[in-house]
């Protein structure tokens, strides 16, 4: 049986084409680095039992507007036809990159098209994107990717059904460049070096074996080719194929996709690190990288969407009919991706709804220490709109302390009428001060971007400040980079000058890279990293920094480089409140008068706040693969000998 064509869209109009560059000439290995939205949906009905031919698109188009949140580089969509006739596709894709943002506008292409394929008078089936299965994807690549060939889905197509396979995934491997390799030890001659196109073919290469001995299995039977593509289409185990695919894979992942032959599946890493959640109704099967945007777009309860449990595929047959498989071990304790939770999912789920309002509460007791519990002269405000349920949090329980305090005072002491008066009528000021001028986020957007954004991002409200007599409370869900703080944040607050400003952070300091989706992948962007070698050289030492960097050389090639972090030493001279106090000083522009303070949310706190998300690597350096210790070792390497300009998913060797 013919090897599968790894050319991917040789069949499909022009309209509907990906378009690919030439990638003749080496290059290094490009890690993408995911945070991004999936979307996968299986029809459970034949399409004319729907109200519309597109009534699945219409489902698809609704789980990518309410994912918007996860990408704003690059959108894809793709369609499944189950009962295309030779001659004509049965995967359709089309993707987009501009204008922004690009899922509006893809959708509004299909819709356009749809509307005049309808005035036509068309046969609806004929649609491109009508079918019985659906891919879509919402792109945030953090790095080194934002082209039509970076975008989700890729497909890898070939004249056989059964060795087609497209995928779209939410995902980072820190060993993509040992899987590239490993494919070459195969015998192939990869195209792409991406890591995206790596996944693919070797996917595509185990696609290609399983089939083949269910073809000779049949041909040994008696059963003629024709005769094969049923035998195989009716045996094929994809959850032995996922797991022969996925053995070598260290990282995070959810990979969605199909098979030409109409298997559909979507599987999840053992440890849980990216989010998966499907929902089963009689019209569809369906799955998303957010629990709410199932919930809410199919109008059913929060508790009819479930988890896609860690290790297990999602499987669904040629008919339909589909079961929730394990393709490996999971690991003994999930360390789902709490940052997630923190900042990155829509907060319209009621459990993320209920953890951030628990980590704004966490926060109260230092924030009222560090005002003197001087709430009179107190404003408490909130910094992006995702801190919004954590500032409701902090209000509510801030109300209890001053309750508290309150009702301490009558008891202790002969109050007048006058004075309890007073005592009674304290509030808590709570205003919406920071008014964000844009629709797109700058935590996900391309680097260019993100710094002309920034500038113009936030207006503010005058008038409710006292100038120089109120001290100004501003809640933050965390602190990256400190590049809005300081270019922009801390400059439009400081035109209010406040007596005092004082910026809290819902999450604790966020002092390690992250390797498995999240962009935090550059050690000596973040600002708590810098703090801590600011640090060292201010007590000069600096001889810690070439220690670790002995350590890390000693270590590199041998287990150790990816059984320890050597980078926890830089911070181990220094308490958090010293951190902090040195990230102020860093995040404040030249000309910034107003006293400044930063707190942040002790790390202790996350598992009373995200008991079920315990994956804290980029806060406490406890990565949960071998690929986390082995990447932040060679981050650190690259930070001291100079090569700041790559990040550790670029480098091979240190």
């Amino acid at each position: 049986m013919p090897s599968a064509c790894t050319s991917p869209y040789n069949r499909i109009p022009h309209h509907y084409q990906a378009l690919t560059k030439d990638r003749s000439q080496p290059s290094p290995m490009r890690y993408l680095c995911f945070m991004c939205g999936v979307i996968w949906l299986r029809l459970l009905k034949p399409i004319d039992a729907y109200d519309s031919p597109v009534w699945g698109l219409r489902k698809v188009a609704l789980l990518m507007q309410k994912q918007r949140n996860r990408g704003q580089d690059g959108a894809g969509l793709l369609t499944y036809k189950a009962h295309a006739p030779a001659g004509k596709p049965y995967f359709y894709t089309k993707k987009l990159v501009k204008p922004a943002p690009p899922w509006k506008f893809l959708l509004e292409e299909v819709r356009q098209a749809w509307e005049s394929w309808e005035a036509q008078k068309a046969d609806p089936y004929e649609f491109p994107f009508v079918g019985e299965g659906y891919l879509a994807h919402l792109r945030y690549g953090t790095f080194s990717g934002y082209g039509l060939e970076d975008t989700h889905p890729v497909v890898r197509l070939g004249s056989w059904r059964s060795r087609s396979l497209a995928i779209a995934g939410n995902f980072n491997l820190t060993n993509a460049e040992e899987l590239f390799q490993r494919l070459q030890e195969l015998g192939q001659h990869p195209l792409h070096r991406g890591d995206t196109y790596t996944i693919l073919e070797r996917m595509g290469h185990f696609l290609d074996e399983f089939v083949e001995e269910l073809y000779q299995e049949a041909k040994n039977q008696g059963y003629s080719k024709a005769e094969a593509n049923t035998y195989i289409q009716e045996r094929f185990p994809v959850a032995a194929w996922l797991e022969r695919s996925a053995r070598r894979w260290d990282g995070g992942y959810v990979i969605a996709g199909w098979l030409g032959n109409g298997w559909g599946f979507v599987l999840r890493d053992p440890l849980g690190i990216r989010p998966a959640y499907y929902l089963v109704t009689e019209e569809a099967l369906a799955v998303a990288s957010e629990a709410a945007a199932l919930h809410n777009v199919f109008g059913v309860p929060p508790e009819r969407v479930q988890e896609l449990p860690p290790a297990h595929a999602l499987v669904v047959n040629p008919e339909g009919k589909w079961q929730i498989e394990r393709f490996t071990e999971p690991a003994p304790k999930p360390t789902r991706c709490s940052f997630e939770r923190i900042y990155f999912s829509r907060g319209n789920s009621p459990h993320i709804y209920t953890e951030r309002k628990t980590l704004g509460a966490l926060l109260a007791p230092e924030i009222a220490r560090a005002i003197d519990y001087n709430f009179d002269r107190t404003i408490f405000t909130y910094i992006p709109n995702t801190s919004q349920a954590a500032f409701w949090g902090l209000l509510k329980e801030l109300e209890n302390i001053l309750i508290l305090r309150q009702f301490r005072q009558i008891q202790s002491q002969n109050l007048s009428e006058e004075d309890l008066r007073a005592l009674l009528h304290q509030r808590i000021r709570a205003e919406y001060l920071v008014w964000k001028d844009t629709q797109s986020r700058t935590f996900i957007s391309s680097p260019d971007l993100r710094r002309a954004m920034s500038r113009y991002t936030y207006d503010v409200i005058y008038n409710i400040v006292e100038p120089e007599k109120d001290t100004l409370v501003c809640l933050d869900d965390s602190i990256v980079r400190g590049t809005t703080l300081r270019e922009t944040l801390l400059k439009t607050l400081g035109r209010l000058r406040p007596a005092r400003l004082i910026i809290a952070s819902s999450a604790p300091q966020i002092r390690y890279p992250d390797f498995y989706g999240i962009d935090m992948a550059s050690l000596h962007e973040l600002i708590a990293f810098q703090a801590a070698v600011a640090l060292l050289k201010e007590y000069n030492l600096t001889e810690v920094l070439d220690h670790t960097y002995a350590l890390c050389q000693r270590a590199y090639g041998t287990e150790d480089f990816s059984r320890n972090n050597y980078v926890k030493a830089i911070y181990a001279p220094f308490t958090e409140a010293q951190i902090a106090a040195k990230i102020a000083e860093l995040v404040r522009p030249a000309d910034f008068t107003v006293p400044l303070t930063i707190i942040f949310q002790p790390a202790e706190n996350l598992q009373k706040a995200l008991p079920n998300h315990r994956g804290d690597w980029y806060f406490t350096g406890n990565y949960p693969t071998p690929g986390g210790y082995r990447q932040v070792n060679l981050s650190f390497m690259q930070f001291y000998e100079g090569k700041v300009q790559r990040r550790a998913y670029d480098a091979t060797s240190a």
